[in-house]
């Protein structure tokens, strides 16, 4: 009986430890590529492009913010894949990826001197604005493809030009899991670090926090770069898997709500979270509109409206457990 004791003892330990769940996790899902059908293996990939800027906003609900503009940034960095991909003639994966992380750094840098003084509902829409700035400004451009966006071919991953017929093989899935498991494993240090702590102080009482010495508007700024360039972050890993973009597919207020939906959907409670809820949300739309092509958002929002009932601080809170 000892023996089963220290063996379950062992056990437990292993899986509270973030750092174990997050590698088993990653090799998990490189495995499903032998073991799921191709239309699996795409909504897969789909959803963990998409639940980085999930992930991105995740940490901005730590410190009490929600941006409706997220989409700006993710169509910044699928943009600067495409066009560094059409106007410089870069075909490697991983120089592409980190373009865009490039561009969503600065560009949230600058825009953070400005959105770091609002709060609230002001701070939601004042992100939304821009993002929708932004949509105005490509289909009102034509050099910037307009409604029609770009598209781009065949890519080299570390020298090796990979030519298939299929945009997604195992090259590309394996890159999309392998980056987005690095972005988890990044935001789960943060999250642990001093500064990752400060953003819930900052959440529960900003007065209280400034009287500690904590610079609030330094901080928030530097969530809102760490949280935008994740979502350019995930904009780009989408190019790279479908192949095109479009200005209504990124920037679009709709998207941004999107986004919005799947992380209260998720919950802020851990890493996880935020890939779980995106990965829940586009198989249930995907059966949705196969099943109920008329009524999948109806299907959708009562899914929200169950989830936010018996669920409210989210899907992850399945898989967390409160110490008493």
């Amino acid at each position: 009986m000892g023996v089963r004791n220290k063996e379950r003892y062992s056990m437990k330990k292993i899986f509270k430890n973030e750092k174990v769940l997050l590698l088993i996790f990653i090799i998990s899902f490189l495995c499903f590529w032998f073991l799921i059908p191709d239309y699996a293996i795409n909504t897969i990939s789909l959803s963990f492009c998409n639940g980085l800027v999930v992930l991105g906003l995740l940490l901005l609900m730590r410190v009490g913010l929600v941006s409706f503009g997220h989409g700006m940034y993710y169509c910044l960095g699928g943009y600067a894949v495409a066009m560094t991909y059409n106007f410089l003639n870069i075909k490697e994966a991983i120089l592409l990826v980190i373009i865009a992380v490039l561009i969503g750094f600065f560009i949230s840098l600058f825009l953070g001197f400005f959105v770091r003084r609002f709060r609230g509902i002001f701070f939601a829409m004042l992100n939304l604005a821009l993002s929708m700035i932004l949509f105005g400004i490509i289909v009102k451009s034509i050099s910037l493809g307009s409604t029609d966006g770009f598209g781009i071919k065949n890519l080299t991953y570390f020298g090796d030009i990979i030519e298939y017929e299929q945009r997604l093989n195992i090259y590309s899935y394996s890159f999309i899991v392998l980056i987005t498991g690095l972005a988890m494993f990044i935001v789960m240090k943060f999250l642990r670090s001093p500064s990752g702590k400060i953003l819930e102080a900052i959440r529960e009482n900003e007065i209280r926090s400034s009287y500690l010495g904590i610079t609030v508007n330094k901080q928030i700024h530097k969530v809102y770069i760490f949280s935008s360039t994740l979502a350019a972050l995930g904009g780009g890993l989408m190019v790279i898997l479908i192949g095109h973009i479009t200005p209504e597919d990124t920037a679009y207020w709709t998207k941004s709500g999107e986004f919005v939906f799947v992380a209260i959907l998720s919950g802020s409670l851990n890493v996880f979270a935020p890939l779980f809820g995106s990965l829940f949300f586009e198989f249930i739309r995907s059966y949705a509109l196969f099943y109920f092509p008329n009524t999948w958002q109806m299907i959708i929002g009562i899914i929200l409206i169950i989830g936010i009932i018996y669920l409210p601080q989210g899907l992850g809170s399945i898989f967390y457990r409160k110490k008493k």
